[in-house]
């Protein structure tokens, strides 16, 4: 018989799910949330920097874009 899974898998607070299209990949999606818990010690500009990310996603998904998407680039005018 195997041993048991002993491995803690982190789960963030639906208030930090980062928005799907900067998370593709498993990887992906860790890297996110370790900037946003690990990078940003203040809670202030996590949040901040949560919303605007969610934003500019949600500007992206409206235009049908994708991360690698010409159209959605970061150096276009934020969304409204």
């Amino acid at each position: 018989m195997p041993a048991p899974l002993t491995e803690i898998v982190l789960s963030p607070a639906p208030a930090l799910q980062p928005a799907p299209l900067f998370t593709p990949t498993p990887k992906a999606a860790r890297r996110v949330l370790e900037f946003f818990t690990a990078q940003l010690n203040n809670e202030h500009a996590r949040k901040v920097y949560l919303n605007a990310t969610r934003r500019f996603a949600e500007w992206c998904d409206a235009r049908a874009a994708s991360a690698s998407s010409p159209t959605c680039r970061p150096s276009m005018s934020p969304p409204s």
